[in-house]
C-alpha cells in the first residue's frame, strides 16, 4: 500500500517555505512564487514605474500653485501604496490586498480620466491622453492577472493552512489579516484626502497647513493603534483606535461641506468627492471588521502568530492526509 500524500505533494507549503520577518511577519520566500505571480508582479511594477515617471515629470514642469500639482502629488502617493500592496499581498498571499491593489489601480485610472475630462485641466493635454492610454492598457493586463492571483489565493488559502490547519482558527486569522489590510487602505485614502486639502498646490493658507499638520500624525497614530490592537490583543490600544476613528470622519464631512460649487467641474473637486465616498465606506467596514477581530481576542490567535518561525519543522511523510 502506497504511503499517504504529503502536504508538499498536494501543493501545500510546509515549514521551511514560511519565514517570520520583522517588517512583514510570516511570509513565503521569493523562490516559492509561481510563474503567474512573477508575471503579475513584473507587469504591475512596470505599470507603477511608468506612472511614477510621468508623475515626476509633471511635478517638475507644473506650476507649484496649481491644482494639477496637487493631483500629481496624489498620484505619486497612491503609486507608492500600490507597490506595497503587490509585494505584501503576494508574499503573504492576501487575496484582499490584491483586491485593494486592483481597486486602487482602477481609482488611479479614474483619477486620470477625471483629470483629462476636466474642463479646467491645465498643462499639456496631449501628454495627459498618452498617460491615460498607457494606464488603460496596463489596467486591462493587471485586472486579468490580478484577478487570477486573487481567486487562487482565495481558493487555496495555503499560507493560512500552514499557520494553522483548524478551520475555525483559519477563519479568525483571516479576519485579522483583512482588518490589517483595511487599516492600510484607510491610511492611503485618508492621506489622499489630506493631500486634496491643497487647493492651490504648495501655496497653502494657514488653515490648510494646520489640517495637514494635525491630520498626518493623527492618521499615523490611529493606524499604529489599530495594528497594535489586533496583533497584541490590547484593549488599551483599542481605546485609542476608537477615539481616533472619529476625527478623520469629521474632516471628510467638513471637506465635502465646504467644497465650492463653482469648482464642480474641476478634476480636484470630482476626485475629492470620489475619494471621500470610498474613504467613508472603508472606515465603516473597518469598524465592523475590528469588532469581529476584538470578539476573537483570547482564542489563541496571537500565540499562534508569534510562534511562526520559532518552531517550524521539516516536512515528513507524517504530514499526509
Amino acid at each position: 500500500e502506497s504511503p499517504p500524500a504529503t502536504f508538499s505533494q498536494l501543493g501545500i507549503p510546509v515549514g521551511p517555505d514560511l519565514r517570520n520577518t520583522v517588517l512583514f511577519g510570516p511570509i513565503k520566500p521569493f523562490r516559492a512564487l509561481s510563474s503567474l505571480e512573477w508575471t503579475f508582479f513584473a507587469i504591475s511594477s512596470l505599470s507603477l514605474m511608468v506612472s511614477l515617471a510621468f508623475t515626476v515629470e509633471r511635478l517638475i514642469t507644473l506650476p507649484r500653485d496649481s491644482d494639477d500639482y496637487t493631483f500629481a502629488i496624489m498620484l505619486c502617493f497612491t503609486s507608492i501604496f500600490c507597490f506595497f500592496y503587490i509585494v505584501h499581498g503576494i508574499l503573504k498571499e492576501r487575496y484582499h490586498e490584491i483586491a485593494v491593489f486592483l481597486v486602487s489601480t482602477v481609482l488611479l485610472t479614474s483619477y486620470l480620466i477625471i483629470n483629462v475630462a476636466s474642463a479646467h485641466a491645465t498643462g499639456e493635454n496631449t501628454l495627459k491622453w498618452v498617460r491615460l492610454g498607457i494606464a488603460i492598457v496596463f489596467l486591462v493586463a493587471i485586472v486579468f492577472l490580478g484577478g487570477r492571483v486573487m481567486l487562487r489565493y482565495r481558493r487555496d488559502r495555503k499560507l493560512l493552512f500552514l499557520i494553522n490547519a483548524k478551520q475555525d482558527l483559519q477563519s479568525m486569522i483571516g479576519w485579522l489579516f483583512l482588518c490589517a489590510s483595511l487599516i492600510f487602505f484607510d491610511v492611503q485614502l485618508q492621506g489622499t484626502m489630506l493631500i486634496f486639502v491643497m487647493n492651490n498646490g504648495t501655496n497653502m493658507n494657514d488653515t490648510e497647513k494646520i489640517i495637514l499638520g494635525v491630520g498626518v500624525p493623527v492618521t499615523i497614530f490611529w493606524a499604529v493603534a489599530g495594528n497594535r490592537t489586533i496583533y497584541k490583543e490590547s484593549k488599551a490600544w483599542l481605546c485609542f483606535f476608537i477615539l481616533l476613528w472619529f476625527p478623520n470622519v469629521v474632516y471628510i464631512g467638513l471637506r465635502l461641506y465646504h467644497l465650492k460649487k463653482n469648482e464642480a467641474e474641476t478634476a480636484l473637486y470630482r476626485a475629492t468627492v470620489a475619494c471621500a465616498v470610498v474613504a467613508l465606506v472603508i472606515r465603516v467596514l473597518l469598524a465592523i471588521n475590528m469588532g469581529i477581530v476584538v470578539r476573537n481576542f483570547g482564542r489563541g490567535i496571537r500565540e499562534k502568530l508569534e510562534a511562526i518561525g520559532t518552531n517550524q519543522r521539516e516536512p515528513s511523510n507524517e504530514d499526509g492526509v
